[in-house]
């Protein structure tokens, strides 16, 4: 991003806010749509988002790269939407069970985000921020809340549902219906 549009949205220029929100909307939505996981949800955080560095523009200081900035925005956006989400509200699944024996790239895709969809939200969002975006677990403790400890044990559980969900046999089954169970 240009840091002229930058300073001119800084000050309140419209065509450089417009400018900005244009560059960066599907991105920050592809973000906030694999830490929640459902569309609706992703364009609710991409409002929240939005607005957030709207009326926070003031206070990025050219430290670091803009898309890091916004992107902590969003981050922090789509956990304070996780975490005000009613309990037991249903993730939306992703993929329907599929019936072939054939694996192709489309369908690998879909098993992997029907597995990763079925992850508790707090996991789902620990696993994406540590293996995607590659934040530390002290980063990642210290957006959510919580202690680092507990990002390192979220992430181990993600990655132990995943090796038991992604077992020969347990794909078709447990894929039609099962969602996540935070006690394992």
């Amino acid at each position: 991003m240009d840091p002229r549009i930058v300073k001119l949205a800084q000050r309140g220029d419209r065509e450089a806010l417009y400018e900005i929100y244009k560059q960066f909307e599907r991105p920050c939505y592809n973000l906030a749509f694999r830490l929640c996981q459902c569309p609706v949800q992703a364009q609710d955080v991409l409002q929240d988002g939005m607005l957030q560095v709207i009326q926070g523009i003031g206070q990025y200081r050219f430290e670091a790269p803009f898309w890091a900035w916004i992107r902590r925005v969003f981050i922090n956006a789509a956990l304070m939407h996780m975490r005000n989400r009613k309990k037991g509200e249903n993730l939306e699944i992703l993929v329907d069970a599929v019936g072939e024996e054939t694996v192709d790239r489309m369908a690998l895709q879909r098993d992997i985000a029907a597995v990763f969809a079925r992850l508790a939200p707090e996991r789902r969002a620990v696993l994406w921020l540590y293996v995607v975006e590659g934040y530390s677990h002290q980063e990642i403790a210290a957006m959510m809340g919580y202690s680092t400890s507990y990002s390192k044990t979220q992430l181990m559980r993600a990655r132990r549902q995943i090796r038991q969900w992604w077992q020969p046999g347990n794909a078709e089954g447990e894929a039609k219906g099962e969602r996540y169970d935070d006690r394992h």
